[in-house]
């Protein structure tokens, strides 16, 4: 395993194997990184919330982009996910995936294995089918949303919790555009 210094494992995740956090990643309760068979790396700022699962196999790791936002009780497996994207509650992203920079696939979604979602595309299922909508994302709530959960693992460090302040939310907004835009996401939201 290869942890950054900053980044916030919670008592109650799990990380084995092959396992690479960089700076300001979280794993937070019940989430499971296994990496036994192959590498999964998260990138700057990605959180990966309560009970989601990430596993690889042999020929295929995960690879997630810096500020990304993986959603409560998420399934990945030997996929690959960009820079400021949003992966909704509950979703399914199977092998061989690519989700793009930008992109928001909305809770509870199944991506099959080997579908490409543009970068910058908002992801439905709507009875059973995926729709895709190009350029609909809105990535600034997405690294937003990152944002707070490096707050938030500072917070539980600390035993703080409750509620963050209108100011607190403005200033996560005006640093996740800052953050698109160095990263060269067209910001949206």
């Amino acid at each position: 395993m290869k942890i950054h210094e900053t980044a916030f494992i919670h008592p109650r995740a799990t990380a084995i194997g092959l396992v690479e956090m960089g700076p300001y990643s979280s794993l937070w309760p019940g989430a499971v990184a296994r990496a036994d068979m192959n590498r999964i790396i998260l990138g700057e700022g990605v959180n990966i919330q309560d009970n989601s699962t990430l596993h690889t196999d042999s020929n295929r790791g995960i690879f997630i982009g810096d500020y990304t936002l993986v959603g409560h009780n998420t399934m990945l497996h030997g996929c690959s996910i960009g820079r400021g994207c949003l992966i909704g509650i509950g979703s399914i992203i199977l092998e061989e995936a690519e989700i793009c920079d930008g992109a928001m696939i909305m809770a509870g979604c199944m991506i099959r294995g080997g579908k490409k979602i543009p970068p910058g595309a908002m992801v439905i299922q709507k009875n059973g089918d995926l729709k895709i909508f190009e350029r609909k994302a809105k990535p600034i709530l997405s690294v937003a949303g990152c944002l707070e959960y490096i707050a938030l693992s500072k917070r539980f460090k600390e035993g703080i919790f409750g509620p963050f302040s209108k100011e607190e939310e403005t200033e996560f907004q005006n640093q996740a555009r800052k953050i698109l835009e160095r990263m060269g996401i067209p910001v949206k939201g």
